[in-house]
């Protein structure tokens, strides 16, 4: 087996981390997950320990909360092929107590939430696997029995077999189009396990890597974002983190249930120039560039939580180098730093939203943040990354030939201004008058995508349009001003008409944006602007 050449230094490259607006409701716990075109976040428990019922998903620079039919605290989700996500178990009560039965699907299309039976075992800190068949293969759990079952991708729910020893948070891969192999870390009581694994068809399997490098322990993970195979192929393929006794990290491939160490230039750093690193995510597969993220967080946050302050993203090019090439990435020291799995958007960027602030599962956290590594950084520390003298090169060439371009394009650019000025007057014209005839603002799911179809344009065309109006204004924002306006007339006209219900009416599809919308427009609460302008009011 090929080793890493301890003699190379890995390259350390500052990445950008962009801090989004946070969520509406802080979560740990919770499931995160990035379906058509939005990160979406669900369940989990807010302050308190207390398991919440609703869902966000991130449009138009807004988060917008959706009811779930269950909470899902520690439960498990899978991004279906349909793409729709399932969710299922979790805690039954707060403080983490108790497993569920709960399976629920959620649709991307409509941002809604249907309840529909409920698994063969109740279960937390489960994890599941969609076959190439559409049935989805679901173990693992927390103090509790645990076994093998299958959800047939409709209704039922089915228990398979029984498995060598209960696991909780298993690994579940793909070994062949119909078979799946499932190992872990920690038992049902979070004892360490043994290095057998059970398959959904036929006898347990030995690892004989497991004898030295032990897969690592992660937490909410789907392992379906760690593949690199192509089932066209029949080619069913991971990466996955392991360490050795003594804490030091590599990668295993993972090809149809052959286990073997990736071969990587370099060792996998664990201390940066500042700081030890710990690392605590499943392997994120973008496959399109053919890389691996494994997030990391500075120090031990078990340990030392409030020291964690930074994060590291090792990337491992493992399709293009042989052996594969690591960089490691690192933020600036950034506030409010919670712990939780990444996913990838479709820029090729690491979201993560939510998380435990210093481990405590009492106090969640309701940041966001985007860490941006779809295009390549170009600083770099412990030696010169032959990509970057490229981009050097190429920016100068972009440089010359944008000044020639720019040297005939000069006298044209007044009366392309008037033009460009004519045409998003004109749009914004055709905008008001279809949202006024409509009232397309009424719909709580009114996406930027359906009000381009209506207009028979494109949403790019209508953003461009809209923040030409005025700096930092939204599409989400130009909606809610219509809202706004119809609630208030909701207000004077229904005397009687209780707020919960006038917000619901007037489109908004939650409490919290009509509340903060309504105020910074008018500087008062709806009961306030409600009790000003009255018959009565002086």
């Amino acid at each position: 087996m090929a080793q890493p050449d301890e003699k190379t230094l890995c390259p350390e490259i500052k990445v950008e981390a962009e801090r989004l607006p946070d969520m509406i409701i802080p979560r740990a716990g919770h499931e995160l997950f990035y379906v058509n075109g939005e990160p979406v976040v669900a369940g989990g428990h807010t302050n308190g320990f207390v398991p919440t019922p609703t869902a966000e998903y991130y449009e138009d620079g807004t988060w917008h909360q959706i009811p779930m039919i269950y909470n899902h605290d520690f439960g498990m989700s899978v991004v279906l092929k349909s793409g729709k996500v399932l969710l299922s178990g979790g805690c039954e009560q707060n403080i983490g107590v108790g497993q569920t039965f709960t399976a629920e699907l959620y649709d991307p299309a409509t941002h809604t939430f249907n309840g529909f039976g409920i698994m063969n075992q109740k279960r937390t800190y489960a994890s599941a696997m969609e076959l190439d068949s559409g049935k989805v293969v679901i173990s693992g759990n927390w103090y509790y029995d645990d076994g093998i079952e299958v959800y047939d991708g409709h209704k039922h729910f089915t228990h398979i077999k029984e498995v060598t020893t209960g696991r909780s948070h298993p690994y579940i891969l793909r070994i062949a189009k119909d078979d799946a192999l499932i190992f872990g870390v920690e038992d049902i009581m979070g004892h360490s396990v043994s290095n057998v694994a059970d398959r959904l068809k036929g006898d347990t399997v030995h690892i004989p890597l497991f004898e030295t490098w032990q897969p690592m322990n992660i937490v909410h993970h789907r392992f379906a974002e760690s593949f690199i195979g192509d089932e066209s192929k029949d080619l069913y393929a991971y990466l996955i983190p392991v360490q050795d006794s003594t804490g030091q990290v590599a990668i295993a491939k993972v090809e149809n249930g052959e286990f073997s160490l990736l071969p990587t230039v370099c060792p996998i750093p664990m201390q940066s120039q500042w700081e030890p690193i710990f690392y605590n995510s499943p392997i994120i597969v973008d496959q399109k560039a053919g890389r691996g993220y494994m997030l990391g967080i500075s120090g031990d946050f078990r340990t030392d939580p409030e020291k964690s302050n930074r994060y590291y993203l090792l990337c491992i090019e493992y399709a293009k180098d042989k052996p594969a090439s690591l960089t490691l990435y690192y933020t600036e020291p950034l506030p409010n730093l919670p712990d939780c799995p990444p996913v990838l958007d479709d820029n090729g960027n690491l979201l993560l939203a939510g998380g435990l602030l210093h481990h405590n599962n009492f106090t969640p956290s309701a940041a966001v943040w985007l860490l941006h590594v779809g295009q390549q950084p170009t600083k770099a520390v412990g030696g010169i990354n032959p990509w970057l003298i490229a981009t050097f090169v190429l920016t100068v060439l972009a440089v010359i030939v944008l000044a020639i371009w720019l040297s005939g394009r000069k006298k044209h650019m007044s009366d392309n201004v008037e033009t460009e000025d004519e045409a998003d007057k004109e749009l914004m014209q055709r905008m008001r008058e279809l949202m006024e005839s409509q009232r397309l603002f009424l719909k709580n799911d009114l996406k930027l995508n359906d009000f381009a179809t209506a207009l028979h344009t494109n949403r790019n065309y209508i953003s461009k349009c809209i923040s030409n109006t005025k700096p930092d204004y939204t599409f989400a924002q130009f909606v809610n001003e219509y809202r706004l306006e119809y609630a208030k007339q909701l207000i004077l006209n229904n005397p009687d008409k209780k707020i919960n219900e006038i917000f619901l009416e007037a489109g908004f599809s939650n409490e919290q944006t009509f509340y903060r919308t309504f105020k910074v427009s008018t500087g008062m609460t709806p009961k306030e602007w409600k009790e000003a302008h009255s018959p009565n009011a002086l």
